[in-house]
């Protein structure tokens, strides 16, 4: 994933008012070529009125000025006098006419306030940032070749950064020289206005699949919550007022369709059902039609960027960051999709995989984001099930629920001084329910003895229900992730509603005899005959891949990370499968939720540590 290290930050050691490469869209008068440290966003906006007078005057008139006076840490897109006259002559509108609402929509689009960070430009990755601006919207960062030979760090592919990592009092300032303006159309309106798309949308638009993810909001959704926190078990919690929704496209280009003797929506119906068969032929809207499944499995019901596919923390072993994967279920009824670092798509064990033309992708709209593929994507059930998916399947306890991905919880929740998130039994719907007497906690720290960072801390006389990835028909062992803790509890594991064997106990310690957890490095062979053992007791070590930066110590070396043998089962269909765990000791003991995992039987021997 490409770093955006704008080379116009690479003067370090050059005279302060020397001009910055890419500063020539505006002139901007060389005292501001220095770094604040006493003033704040909005006393640096109205010192200069030569640059920022009318973005100085619209936080006034919507009445944020204090909020830009205080303390915080902001990241603020600030866009001079001359962006604000282009804007005002290619919308018609001028500052006397606008309305505070507006203004403050102009303020909020160009502005993120995090508990914890401002980001600087060595904290920009190709695709959206981590954190939403106040209207809760992603900042989309890239770049693009300059005639100066270096690169222009562009916002949300349209307004370039003149003058970056003006550091103040409360945040960072990025000079920009456009206004930012995000687009209020949803993704398959958004489809329809990009000429290199045309087959591909009016496919899209035959299926009619616009119609089941144009929401931006769960407007059912009634959050119970009065307050920002609530206290649970002593700890501060922070809720969720709205449930946001979001959807990701991948979608070919008419290039890519072309290259293929694809030049019609017609030709394309022909290729779709010779993968996908002709049942329901002509009637689009059907779940079952061939182009209704074709556009159906470019399809994700999470909106996220190019650099969200994949975890891209620091609680990944070093040599294993080349091959970080997640697996991410599409609308195509319960068929997966594989993406692997270097945003591969399917990746065959012959090294053949779907790629994405990054620099045409991010596209956003106002619920989610269109990426442009080089390869036509197909689930190819013969290449799925015995190749790709014919593997060891680990997936996130986070990755599991998409509104923890659409509402900004997951692998954002690391540095947040002490404090995490709740939500309530029913915000996950079907992928993730619990009862009331659950003390619900989602917290993160690349400290623990976590997959990736993230973990889900149950309590209290707990009843839950995950709803875990569909994979293809087969005979599967399924294995359960987890620190074990002093607090601990004992817990009733159920998968499809059946029981699995004798409550497990988070608190043995690996070492005791019922595990018979032995440091690799105290045994003659890595370790191998101590994970037969293990095994056969139910247990294994934690993986190899997974890392602990601060201590330099992979999950697999550390005696609190453990995996849970829960059972093999035989899955005749295509399905949803459900894993329950029920508390039968104590209301104090813990159900730690980290990741799970699916491994077919007939892999298990070639199983490596990782």
């Amino acid at each position: 994933m490409k770093r955006i290290i704008n080379h116009i930050i690479a003067l370090a050691g050059l005279p302060a008012l020397m001009t910055l490469t890419g500063c020539n869209g505006d002139d901007i008068n060389g005292d501001s070529y220095y770094t604040f440290t006493g003033e704040t966003v909005a006393s640096y906006c109205e010192s200069r009125p030569s640059m920022f007078s009318v973005f100085s005057q619209i936080i006034k008139d919507s009445g944020e000025e204090s909020l830009f006076s205080t303390y915080g840490h902001y990241t603020c897109f600030i866009p001079t006098d001359s962006a604000f006259n282009a804007y005002f002559a290619e919308t018609g509108k001028t500052l006397a006419t606008m309305t505070a609402q507006e203004k403050q929509a102009i303020v909020f689009n160009h502005a993120i306030r995090s508990l914890t960070l401002s980001y600087m430009t060595k904290d920009f990755t190709e695709g959206a940032l981590g954190t939403a601006n106040m209207n809760n919207r992603y900042m989309v960062m890239s770049y693009q070749p300059n005639d100066n030979g270096s690169n222009d760090i562009m916002v949300n592919k349209s307004a370039k950064i003149t003058l970056p990592d003006v550091e103040l009092h409360n945040g960072v300032v990025h000079v920009i020289n456009r206004v930012i303006v995000p687009s209020d159309e949803t993704l398959g309106s958004v489809l329809q206005t990009l000429p290199k798309f045309t087959i591909f949308s009016k496919a899209f638009d035959l299926t009619h699949l616009n119609d089941s993810i144009s929401e931006s909001y769960d407007m059912s959704y009634n959050a119970p919550y009065t307050t920002e926190f609530v206290t649970i078990l002593g700890y501060k919690m922070k809720t969720i007022a709205q449930k946001k929704l979001g959807c990701t496209i991948f979608a070919e280009p008419d290039s890519v369709l072309k290259a293929a003797n694809i030049n019609s929506v017609d030709d394309l119906i022909k290729y779709a059902e010779a993968h996908y068969g002709t049942s329901d032929q002509g009637n689009y809207t059907s779940r079952q039609n061939a182009l209704n499944k074709f556009i159906s499995y470019h399809i994700l019901n999470r909106q996220m960027s190019t650099n969200s596919f994949v975890y891209n923390g620091p609680c990944t072993a070093p040599v294993y960051m080349d091959k970080r994967y997640e697996y991410y279920e599409t609308m195509l009824q319960y068929r997966l999709m594989e993406i692997k670092a270097g945003n591969k798509i399917n990746t065959l064990s012959n090294g053949d995989c779907v790629t994405l033309n990054t620099p045409e992708s991010n596209i956003s709209g106002a619920n989610g984001y269109i990426h442009c593929l080089n390869d036509i994507l197909v689930y190819d059930e013969n290449n799925m099930q015995q190749d790709v998916l014919n593997k060891r399947i680990r997936f996130d306890a986070y990755s599991i629920p998409p509104e923890l991905t659409n509402n900004n919880v997951r692998w954002q929740l690391t540095g947040l001084d002490g404090y995490g998130y709740t939500i309530t039994p029913d915000f996950c719907g079907d992928y993730f329910k619990f009862n009331e007497a659950s003390k619900f906690i989602m917290w993160a720290s690349n400290d623990w003895t976590n997959y990736q960072a993230d973990e889900m801390s149950i309590r209290g006389w707990y009843d839950f229900t995950v709803r875990m990835l569909p994979v293809p028909p087969g005979t599967y062992e399924i294995r359960l992730g987890y620190s074990v803790r002093e607090w601990g509890g004992l817990a009733q594991i159920f998968i499809d509603e059946k029981i699995t064997g004798i409550p497990v106990d988070f608190q043995t310690k690996a070492s005791n005899p019922k595990i018979g957890w032995v440091d690799d490095d105290q045994t003659t062979d890595s370790g191998d005959e101590n994970d037969k053992m293990m095994h056969n007791r139910g247990y294994m070590k934690g993986p190899a891949s997974a890392y602990k930066p601060n201590y330099k110590q992979t999950l697999r070396q550390a005696d609190g990370a453990m995996r849970k043998v829960i059972g093999t089962f035989t899955f005749q269909d295509y399905a949803p499968h459900y894993f329950r765990a029920k508390n039968v000791e104590s209301e104090l003991g813990e159900f730690h939720f980290d990741y799970l995992e699916y491994v077919p039987v007939s892999y298990i021997d070639k199983e490596d540590k990782d």
